[in-house]
């Protein structure tokens, strides 16, 4: 005997605002989205990125969190009132309404506000799935494609038709009662076809026996006949019924059939400058970028890969934990990043089999002698085999320009003659989560 076990427990106050159930609380979530998507836009930039992923408190107005609820139009309708006590007061009286203002009977207890507009606030928190899940809505790596990986053989069942043996659990009913509907059409006809013929003979020894006597119908040749018919009808009538409503030979399963399927796998290159140009603000508005695409990929998708790549005079490929807490820095050379991840394109990710994107972030700063070899790798071997590749800028703008780098200016030339590649700044907290959401955004299927 199975035992069922049913939590009717509350969640909390917070996670469940009002005391509501859970289907409630995902009702109360989907009615007040909008709401809550503005409140995590407005103080993402506020908060650390290393607990994005946690559960978060969020404050949202109380406009419009009011559930709907019958209610009496105190207007209309007929209504009987008892009034207990009441000495002062007849039938058809008419009552004054009470004064309002100063602290008399019906005034509220707080003071007026000087332009006559405010909101009360709604606070309850978000569990870890929610909130990853609203902050993630309607992004996804772009122009991702399907691809053919030989190393991992991946099926997926298609519908094949019918089959006579089967699970049980995969039975198909339709197709199964047609079929014995069908049988048993196919099985009866003859038999309530020559049912049929013999009622009609039946029916004319009938006409035949109309006004004899019983004695007279006995001494008749007819008489033998007649329940010789009655016997054969009332036979056939019991092979018909004895044909059974459903039998074995009727029933039909779903057949399924195992078809090679492409997977959707991808790579993410992390590429970010630990150079001595890149001021701890710098590094830190770099890190919260890379920290929330990081919590993207790995929440929003099962097969994607991330490659960690610092770099400065030298690059090198590292550990998460290394590329967000390594204290390592030097020169710039932004040409070493892109060489290192060539030679792992080559070695791990073939472009065939994998969706490659590249994430960098760069203060902009780099040697002069160096932009030429860095536009040459990215435009020959990389934006060919990229499927899209995002350039953020960190730091504040400077005379039209951003610091004293010209790495952007270098990417916008790139940027005028590929599709798959953008450039964006970031000068402060507030601006990563727009600016990602820009990046990552959904576009139209074509």
């Amino acid at each position: 005997m199975a035992n069922n076990i049913i939590d009717r427990r509350k969640n909390g106050d917070l996670r469940n605002p009002g005391s509501k159930s859970t289907g409630n609380r995902q009702k109360f979530i989907k009615r007040t989205r909008e709401e809550i998507r503005k409140s995590i836009h407005d103080t993402l930039g506020k908060r650390s990125v290393k607990g994005t992923g946690d559960s978060q408190d969020v404050v949202i107005t109380r406009k419009g969190i009011a559930e709907p609820q019958f209610n009496h139009n105190p207007q209309t309708g007929s209504r009987d009132i008892v009034l207990p006590g009441n000495k002062d007061f007849v039938e058809g009286d008419h009552l004054e309404k009470p004064k309002g203002g100063g602290s008399g009977q019906g005034s509220g207890e707080g003071e007026a506000s000087n332009d006559g507009i405010g909101e009360d606030e709604f606070g309850f928190a978000l569990s870890n799935d929610e909130f990853v899940n609203i902050l993630f809505e309607d992004l996804e790596l772009p122009h991702m494609i399907s691809k053919e990986n030989k190393a991992v053989e991946r099926f997926e069942l298609t519908r094949s038709g019918y089959t006579s043996d089967g699970n049980p659990s995969q039975m198909n009913l339709e197709k199964s009662m047609v079929n014995s509907l069908g049988r048993k059409i196919a099985l009866k006809t003859p038999k309530l076809r020559k049912i049929r013929e013999l009622q009609e003979e039946l029916d004319n020894l009938d006409k035949f026996f109309y006004k004899t006597t019983k004695e007279q119908r006995e001494a008749t040749e007819e008489w033998v006949r007649y329940q010789e018919i009655e016997e054969e009808i009332r036979k056939l009538r019991i092979r018909a019924n004895a044909i059974s409503f459903v039998d074995p030979v009727d029933l039909r399963y779903n057949n399924f059939s195992k078809k090679p399927a492409p997977i959707s796998q991808a790579v993410v290159f992390f590429i970010m400058d630990v150079s001595a140009s890149m001021s701890q603000q710098h590094k830190d508005l770099a890190k919260r970028f890379f920290m929330l695409l990081n919590l993207f990929v790995s929440r929003k998708y099962k097969r994607v890969e991330c490659v960690f790549i610092r770099h400065h005079i030298l690059a090198t490929e590292c550990t998460e934990d290394d590329f967000f807490n390594n204290k390592e820095n030097g020169g710039t050379i932004v040409s070493s990043a892109f060489k290192l991840s060539k030679e792992i394109l080559a070695d791990r990710y073939s472009p065939n089999e994998w969706n490659i994107y590249f994430a960098q972030a760069s203060d902009g700063d780099n040697w002069d002698n160096d932009n030429e070899e860095l536009l040459n790798i990215i435009d020959r071997d990389i934006l060919p085999v990229t499927q899209y590749f995002s350039y953020i800028q960190v730091g504040q703008k400077r005379h039209g320009y951003y610091n004293s780098g010209n790495l952007l200016q270098e990417y916008v030339k790139l940027e005028a003659n590929h599709k798959n590649i953008t450039t964006k700044h970031i000068e402060d907290s507030a601006d990563i989560y727009p600016v990602f959401r820009e990046i990552f955004k959904t576009r139209d299927k074509k």
